[in-house]
């Protein structure tokens, strides 16, 4: 199914909402895919290196 949207400046374009659905799904899958990387990342590596890399990036993060 497509749909005619215009953007900000006022150009109209196609959308093809069963590709969105598509692209919805495999991003969740990607995301998923990447937790569980992420989880046996963090079981194999010792809690002063990921947790040192966890404080960098909130130390980051907050003094923006």
């Amino acid at each position: 199914m497509k749909m005619m949207l215009k953007n900000i400046s006022g150009d109209t374009m196609d959308v093809d909402i069963e590709e969105l659905r598509a692209d919805k799904a495999r991003n969740f899958e990607e995301r998923l895919r990447f937790i569980d990387l992420y989880v046996e990342w963090l079981k194999k590596t010792p809690n002063h290196v990921w947790s040192k890399q966890q404080k960098e990036l909130i130390d980051l993060e907050v003094s923006k």
